[in-house]
């Protein structure tokens, strides 16, 4: 990911309408899914802190990210126990979490193949990986490109990929549904728009992220019960077994 993008991650992501409907979803699987919150949690790429924050007030959690600027700032939001690693090797023995979140993480590994293994090493039997995803090759833009992103997914290649790496897939569903047709139109014309890559988030008045935020929220109870068909990202629910 672009230096710069760090800091705009961690200025917007207390808020924003797409970081706090990202969270709070994951927090729904994880509550729908898991009987348990007792157990200890990894935040595997914890970005810039926000839901490794939220997560410590459910139990002991552990952020791990590759990137130094990644980890300075998710220090600044208090003095939660972050790790620098790859998720390719991650420096835990084996069944040490309960629980482990990987949010928009996967896409930046050249091969996500290996970190899912590491993944299903490191929990518990029984144990939970909670994941989202960019979806659909076509809706790539300037947007992937400043993020890093190798690749997007369908439903179809997360789920092989996931049971490639020995989980049991219990939830996958397309998210971001009912905005899909409007994101899709800002990611077209992002490819349009001329100087650097940034990542498109776009400003919104404060009644207007609250409306998104409840729309969110909405869709997330309809996800609970029904995979959504299509969407601009794809949340997973894997168990160990």
């Amino acid at each position: 990911m672009q230096p710069q993008e760090y800091q705009r991650m961690y200025q917007c992501e207390g808020d924003y309408w797409w970081f706090v409907a990202r969270r709070r979803l994951a927090q729904e699987l994880l509550a729908t899914y898991s009987s348990s919150h007792a157990g200890a949690i990894l935040d595997a790429g914890c970005g810039t802190g926000a839901l490794l924050a939220e997560l410590n007030a459910l139990g002991f959690a552990v952020g791990v990210d590759f990137e130094r600027e990644a980890l300075r700032l998710t220090r600044q939001r208090g003095a939660f126990p972050v790790v620098q690693a790859r998720l390719e090797a991650l420096p835990f023995a084996r069944e040490s979490f309960q629980v482990a979140f990987a949010l928009d993480v996967l896409e930046h590994l050249p091969d996500d193949r290996p970190a899912l293994h590491e993944l299903y090493r490191v929990l518990q039997p029984g144990g939970y990986l909670i994941i989202t995803v960019p979806a659909y090759r076509w809706l790539w833009s300037k947007h992937d490109v400043a993020l890093a992103h190798y690749r997007r997914y369908t439903a179809r290649a997360l789920r092989t990929r996931l049971c490639e790496a020995g989980f049991q897939v219990r939830k996958l569903s397309y998210t971001l549904c009912l905005l899909m047709p409007l994101i899709a139109l800002t990611r077209w014309l992002d490819r349009l728009r001329p100087g650097s890559p940034a990542a498109t988030l776009v400003p919104v008045p404060v009644w207007l992220n609250r409306a998104l935020i409840r729309l969110q929220e909405w869709e997330t109870h309809l996800l609970l019960r029904y995979n959504l068909p299509f969407g601009v990202s794809l949340a997973a629910v894997g168990q160990k077994v």
